[in-house]
């Protein structure tokens, strides 16, 4: 009974070794694919990030440009709010 359970150990173990080996192998593979996966969310990232930083300057003329012309004529400033709040939803 010995020499058998000293041979299923044997070959339970040279298969463990083996399946380790084959899964090791998988996920190296996967490391490739996945670099190459960060690398284009880190493109796509850079990209949003620049469109953001646009839309933000442009906000902020818009702001300059309203206070500008609350100070320079109050009345078309009300109407140009007005109409920013209530017509263009």
């Amino acid at each position: 009974m010995k020499k058998y359970i000293n041979g299923i150990l044997s070959i339970g173990t040279i298969g463990l070794l083996f399946y380790t080996l084959f899964d090791l192998r998988n996920q190296v593979k996967q490391v490739d694919v996945l670099k190459k996966e960060l690398t284009k969310m880190t493109v796509l990232k850079d990209s949003l990030y620049d469109e953001t930083f646009i839309k933000h300057v442009e906000l902020g003329r818009y702001e300059l440009s309203l206070n500008y012309l609350q100070e320079v004529n109050p009345k078309a400033a009300l109407q140009f709010v007005n109409y920013m709040n209530h017509e263009t939803e």
